[in-house]
């Protein structure tokens, strides 16, 4: 069985590698830069992988980018910094070079920009749309409540005169009597 040879590559060198990864060209594949650098491919992966998970970054400058978080896990604020930095750019080399360095891909770029028109736009119509709701509902509450204020004021001048009624005149139930108290 051939044995086979284990090439120990020190850290440095995989954060070079990894690097150049980073900020090849646009066009220039992962392939092509193991080719270059006399590695396998998979290995090469396996250094970003590393590099992502933070394995490699103890001495690496922390100047690349987004290495540190996937771009799902970046807040608000940097995502709209990377659009308003991005939108700054006018060729697609620099912007496809521009996201490798941030470690995203221009797809992001264009789905942060559409998320944050649509949450902009969505959440004006949302609160006018609410806003009426409520003043509707406000109005309808207001009316009811008149309503049954008048209702209720009916009902108790209907009880005042009742128990005058009953005073005068002396009443059996709804029937009326039509002699006076007086004369008993």
């Amino acid at each position: 069985m051939p044995t086979r040879i284990v090439t120990q590559y020190s850290k440095q060198f995989k954060i070079e590698a990894v690097k150049k990864v980073l900020l090849r060209r646009y066009g220039t594949s992962i392939t092509s830069v193991a080719h270059s650098l006399d590695i396998k491919v998979s290995t090469l992966h396996g250094w970003i992988k590393a590099m992502k998970r933070k394995d490699l970054i103890e001495d690496a400058p922390t100047s690349g980018g987004s290495i540190e978080k996937s771009p799902y896990q970046w807040s608000a604020k940097k995502r709209f910094d990377s659009i308003l930095e991005a939108s700054k750019i006018l060729q697609k080399e620099d912007l496809a070079e521009y996201c490798r360095k941030k470690g995203i891909f221009p797809h992001h770029l264009e789905k942060w920009k559409a998320e944050f028109i649509e949450s902009f736009g969505k959440g004006r119509s949302d609160d006018l749309i609410e806003t009426k709701k409520l003043k509707n509902e406000l109005k309808n509450l207001s009316f009811e409540l008149q309503r049954k204020e008048k209702a209720l004021a009916e009902t108790a001048a209907l009880l005042v005169l009742k128990k005058k009624a009953t005073n005068l005149w002396g009443c059996e139930g709804d029937v009326l009597k039509w002699t006076p108290k007086s004369r008993q």
